[in-house]
């Protein structure tokens, strides 16, 4: 049942589709707008009949017999339909038609929609011909499934892939708009005011999906970071710079009429990049702890569709170069200021990108695997960043056009910020964590002031004001988490004493190791006590047994220290020993309230611009 109403829906969907583009469906519906409708909705059931079949356990159908099992709970069973290959592009398909039905309420432009379910019926046809999410099996009544990978059982997993996969998709409807206008030379405020809009919803998604994905792998992976640098990590990371990047300068096309093919361009090159990064993870090219839905073959399928994007792109560009006036800025203008901050972020994506697909290149050309670990990140990335963060404290009060007052605030700002870092490094002795707070502190000490002289009197000038404060709290937690968290392995034998010195003033107390069965796993916790003078943090990691698969999983257990954090997780566990490794992170709440602040902010901005 579920295999035939699914391909059902996927058949006719491309009907619709075909329907459409040939001009036929204006014989069945006159209205463009509701047979438009029909065609999002067609297209977004697929994905809702997988779901379904995952909830009732259908196991006649491949796939869902492949990521789920039957005692699994309910949520899980649901969530599975996002766990494998097909689930997950189906799920793109389905965003990619509740953008168009939302898209369709406030543009109902049909050359624009037409591109909008062209792309859908590349992604269907890339099911059907090679990876049919409803592909059915022998009917066995002792089925019982193979179950979803056990790092993939976690609530983040119901919120996490699909606020991700919002944010990539987004994408394209600034993609869309950007090709009509290069298409039709509509060069028109309102189309890059929606452009700006719809920009802004894919930002929110993006910031939402890595925040969440990021404290998936803090409490899911065991290894008690928040940032690894990862492939699949930083695929994600290259549409947010690049859509962060295309936000600020959509402010100037609309704001100055200027660096309008720019600010196209990006918005066609950040779609591009979400695709592009949906082919590495799914293609098996690239190795990462992240990547749960890979094949090597159907991966393939998927650059075709980048090429088709990659070839329209840059025929349009060809065709509109001459409709664009060479753009020219003022030196100390809101405008340079953006250019610049436009110019370090598409550097920074680049240098993501080469970090992460050099490794491939240098597998196929010169059959030697290289690896680009952490050092490379966090010098390149973190050396383009820097600027970015002085840009964000200065360019807020720069004027547009050309900014004519001077002052010597800046110098003033920039004195007391030398003064603060030598205070700072005399007391903590840590060169990096100093030069974090030169770097960050004009944009503390510009926040604070223009929040008295223009937040306190514009409100519309909160949200920005907020993500700028919000980056520069993160950036201070991220350095000071990194240099100043201490990791212990601490192992507990059978007969000795349950109670181990940490350091000066703490202490590690074994309570109780329970052993317990429940739904589709067994779970080993170890109760543990942190004894810190007075007060006493409590904490449980576990190893948990998954059936049917058999596959062992470390389960973090975390206690806060006000803006700190104890982290615990199991190492080993024997009859007659158990070792638990225990880290201790400085700040890291601080890095998630700023992450959320972060969120919040962008919010705040959608709804001002709605």
């Amino acid at each position: 049942m579920i295999s035939n109403l699914g391909n059902f829906f996927l058949f006719f969907s491309l009907f619709s589709i075909t329907l459409f583009y040939t001009g036929w469906s204006k014989k069945i519906f006159t209205s463009d707008k509701v047979f438009l409708n029909l065609i999002y909705i067609t297209s977004a059931s697929p994905f809702l009949v997988l779901v379904i079949g995952f909830a009732i356990s259908d196991y006649t159908v491949l796939n869902i017999f492949q990521n789920s099992y039957i005692d699994d709970p309910i949520f899980y069973k649901v969530t599975s339909a996002w766990g494998s290959h097909e689930g997950s592009i189906l799920l793109w398909i389905f965003l990619i038609n509740i953008y168009g039905i939302f898209f369709l309420k406030t543009n109902n432009n049909k050359e624009i929609h037409k591109q909008i379910i062209f792309i859908s019926s590349l992604f269907i046809l890339y099911l059907l011909i090679s990876s049919n999410p409803f592909q059915k099996i022998e009917l066995d009544t002792t089925l019982e499934g193979l179950g979803l990978n056990p790092i993939l059982q976690h609530l983040l997993f119901i919120i996490h892939p699909p606020t991700l996969f919002l944010g990539y998709i987004g994408l394209i409807v600034p993609f869309v708009l950007a090709s009509h206008i290069l298409i039709s030379k509509n060069f028109s405020e309102d189309l890059f005011n929606q452009m700006l809009f719809w920009s802004k919803i894919s930002w929110f998604f993006l910031t939402f999906g890595i925040v969440l994905g990021s404290y998936w792998a803090y409490s899911e992976l065991g290894w008690g970071g928040w940032w690894f640098w990862d492939p699949v990590e930083n695929i994600s990371l290259i549409p947010w710079l690049l859509n962060t990047a295309l936000i600020h300068s959509l402010q100037v096309s609309i704001k100055s009429n200027q660096l309008k093919l720019w600010s196209l361009n990006l918005a066609l090159y950040s779609f591009i990049a979400a695709v592009f990064g949906t082919f590495l993870v799914r293609s098996n090219l690239i190795v990462s702890v992240h990547s749960f839905a890979s094949d090597p073959l159907r991966g393939l399928f998927l650059i075709m569709i980048i090429a088709y994007l990659f070839i329209v792109t840059l025929r349009l560009n060809i065709k509109s170069v001459n409709y664009f006036n060479q753009d020219t800025f003022k030196i100390m203008s809101k405008e340079t200021f953006l250019l610049l901050n436009n110019i370090f972020f598409i550097a920074a994506a680049l240098t993501v990108l080469v970090g992460t697909i050099y490794p491939l290149f240098s597998e196929i050309i010169y059959n030697s695997s290289v690896s680009i670990g952490a050092p490379y990140y966090n010098f390149a990335f973190n050396l383009l960043m820097a600027p970015i963060i002085l840009l964000m404290a200065f360019a807020p009060q720069i004027k547009w056009g050309e900014h004519k007052k001077k002052n010597n605030q800046t110098f003033y700002i920039i004195a007391i910020s030398i003064v603060i870092t030598a205070i700072v490094y005399y007391l903590l002795g840590n060169i990096f964590f100093a030069l974090s707070v030169f770097i960050t502190m004009p944009l503390f000490i510009k926040s604070f002031l223009v929040f008295f002289k223009k937040v306190s009197k514009d409100r519309s000038f909160f949200a920005q004001w907020l993500a700028h404060l919000s980056i520069g709290l993160f950036i201070v937690a991220a350095v000071y988490t990194e240099q100043f968290d201490y990791e212990k392995n601490i192992t507990f034998e059978k007969g000795d004493s349950n109670e181990i010195v940490l350091n000066e003033g703490a202490s590690l107390l074994l309570e109780n190791i329970k052993d317990s069965d429940l739904s589709n796993h067994q779970k080993i916790s170890v109760d543990l006590i942190v004894v810190e003078k007075n007060l006493k943090y409590s904490l449980s990691p576990s190893k948990n047994i998954y059936q049917p698969s058999g596959q062992v999983t470390n389960e973090v257990s975390t206690v806060n220290r006000y803006f700190d954090q104890y982290y615990a997780t199991i190492s080993m566990i024997e009859s007659d020993k158990v070792s638990i490794n225990l880290v201790f992170k400085p700040f890291i709440n601080l890095l998630w309230i700023s992450s959320i602040l972060l969120v919040f902010s962008i919010f705040l901005s959608i709804i001002k611009r709605k």
